[in-house]
Order: C-alpha cells, then sequence, then structure tokens
C-alpha cells in the first residue's frame, strides 16, 4: 500500500535527481526552479559561512562542475506536512575551478512544498567520518572480523 509519505518521499528523491542533473547541466533555469528563495547551503568545511541561493546558482552554472553523483542509504524524515528531511552519502565527481572537490559527502537537505511543488530550502554537507565503532556497534551492524 503506497501512502502520501511514500509519495513525497518518491517525488522529493526525484526533485534531489534533478537538481544534481541541473548542476550536471548548468542549467540556470531549472536550479532556479529547484532552489528555494531562502536557500542556503552550509559545508562543514566552513560552518561558519552561508552560501545563498544566488551565490550556489552562480557557481554552478560557471566554475563549480559536477561530472557524476549518486546517492547511497538515502532516508526520509517529515517534519510536517510540507517540510521533509532527506540524508543520503552523495558521491560526486566535481571540480571547483582548478579545485578537486570530488569524494563522498554526508547531505542533509530540507525539502518543502510550496506552490511550486517541493524544493530545497537548505543543505548540510560534511564528509562521511571514517568507520566508526561505538555507533555500528549500538545499532547492531557490527562486522564480525573487528
Amino acid at each position: 500500500m503506497t501512502t502520501d509519505s511514500d509519495n513525497d518521499f518518491a517525488d522529493i528523491f526525484g526533485a534531489s535527481e534533478r537538481w544534481m542533473r541541473a548542476w550536471q547541466d548548468q542549467d540556470r533555469s531549472a536550479l532556479e526552479t529547484l532552489l528555494a528563495p531562502d536557500f542556503s547551503l552550509i559545508v562543514a568545511s566552513a560552518p561558519h559561512y552561508q552560501f545563498d541561493r544566488d551565490d550556489w546558482i552562480d557557481l554552478a552554472v560557471e566554475s563549480y562542475r559536477c561530472n557524476s553523483f549518486s546517492y547511497e542509504s538515502v532516508q526520509f524524515h517529515r517534519l510536517s506536512p510540507d517540510i521533509v528531511a532527506m540524508s543520503a552519502i552523495a558521491d560526486l565527481d566535481a571540480t571547483l575551478g582548478k579545485e578537486i572537490r570530488s569524494g563522498r559527502f554526508f547531505v542533509t537537505d530540507l525539502w518543502k512544498r510550496g506552490e511550486a511543488g517541493w524544493q530545497i530550502c537548505a543543505r548540510y554537507s560534511s564528509p562521511p567520518p571514517e568507520f566508526n565503532r561505538p555507533v555500528t556497534y549500538m545499532i547492531g551492524a557490527m562486522p564480525e572480523w573487528l
């Protein structure tokens, strides 16, 4: 049985993939549609700084290039009827100017539903930590070889 949440989660996942494709294609119009007016990006390497929507879009269509991406371990959490958090490991092949920005990142996205449908209003991004034994043990996923 499909629930409204399942439908919303599928819609958000699709919107997230369209966002990443629009970045790959450097499609300003699609980025402007998918990013909410109050969008911000906070990255772990510069937590004191907030990239706003216009800054991120300008970078995405100019010097910040995404060659490929994929999501793993995607999870959703409904915060209200019109706000959903999505977390995932994002595997990116990207460059910012001459700097390589490829790798795996743990991302948490906040999506809100408005008149234009689901739009992303915030992304928090950090490289995932190395294997964390205590947490893995707590959730019962400790490999037997440890």
